[in-house]
């Protein structure tokens, strides 16, 4: 019975070597998947459309790339190293590729980094200038300094700051404000002529107390501020970043201490120097009295004050 029951069943098919030869059906499917990759790297050359490759090893006068199967060489001159490094610091990375040239016969193709990063830098830049718009904020990096301002790359494209745009402060030189290979946050002042000139500015980017502070900066204005120097003239800073300076006809730094608190009344303000003068409140109500559009005189000025005191 069991001689019987060995004869009449069949042996189980003995599993698949590592290594063996593939049948028919895998070759099949081998030679599909190699027509449709030829066919896709013939497609990009008539198109100029951009494939990716991975880069195999380097050779001489350049290396060997792998796209879906297909062999490509690219020579040296039509790929850049990573600054600092060598061409074989790209084996087994995966690079974008133009197809210069075909052999069909050995189905083999000459590509080129070089052509694919140039056209991606293009629509990059085309992106970006879509994009920018005046009074608009961007990161850019600072490339070079010049006598009449700093050029800067906004992310694909170069922008110029003008000297009198590199701080709130005016500046003699472009390195007084920035230097090469600075990150800064700049505003978009133009994009003329397609893109060929961006003027863009750090002043406006930065914190500004004259800006923000509009609402204090009015003849006739009195604040409380801070004795920060009595020499020349004794200043008083008003707001953070903002100081203004007395006559002495109008008070005697002697008479004051660093650090001291004191309210003044704002006397005349210069935007365009940011320059302040200031008065003793008291100065401003001896104008008010009067009726002009300027500060009363000193004697009209300790008149009011000494009414101030009697009163």
């Amino acid at each position: 019975m069991d001689d019987e029951d060995s004869s009449t069943t069949p042996a189980a098919a003995p599993p698949p070597q590592r290594g063996a030869a593939p049948n028919e059906a895998e070759l099949a499917a081998l030679r599909e998947r190699a027509k449709a990759a030829w066919d896709a790297v013939v497609a990009a050359h008539a198109s100029g459309a951009t494939v990716l490759g991975t880069v195999v090893a380097s050779v001489k006068g350049g290396m060997l790339v792998d796209i879906a199967g297909i062999r490509g060489f690219l020579p040296a001159s039509q790929v850049r190293a990573p600054e600092g490094q060598t061409l074989d610091a790209l084996v087994k990375t995966v690079v974008p590729l133009k197809v210069l040239d075909l052999d069909a016969s050995r189905r083999r193709a000459v590509v080129s980094a070089r052509r694919a990063l140039d056209q991606l830098r293009r629509e990059k830049r085309a992106t970006l200038l879509q994009a920018l718009a005046p009074g608009q904020r961007r990161a850019a990096v600072v490339l070079r300094l010049t006598d009449f301002g700093a050029f800067v790359d906004l992310g694909g494209v170069d922008g110029l700051i003008p000297m009198s745009e590199l701080a709130l402060e005016r500046v003699e030189r472009a390195s007084d404000a920035v230097n090469v290979g600075d990150t800064i946050e700049v505003e978009v002042l133009r994009v003329d002529e397609n893109g060929k000139k961006i003027s863009v500015s750090r002043k406006n980017a930065l914190p500004d107390p004259w800006r923000d502070r509009a609402d204090v900066l009015r003849p006739g204005q009195v604040v409380e501020g801070k004795v920060v120097a009595k020499e020349p003239r004794l200043t008083i800073e008003i707001a953070p970043g903002i100081v203004g300076t007395m006559r002495e006809a109008d008070a005697d730094p002697a008479d004051y201490a660093l650090g001291e608190a004191v309210e003044v009344a704002i006397r005349t303000v210069d935007r365009r120097a940011r320059r302040i003068s200031l008065a003793l409140p008291y100065a401003a109500a001896a104008t008010q009295a009067s009726g002009t559009g300027g500060f009363a005189p000193l004697g009209a000025e300790l008149q009011a004050k000494r009414h101030g005191k009697n009163g």
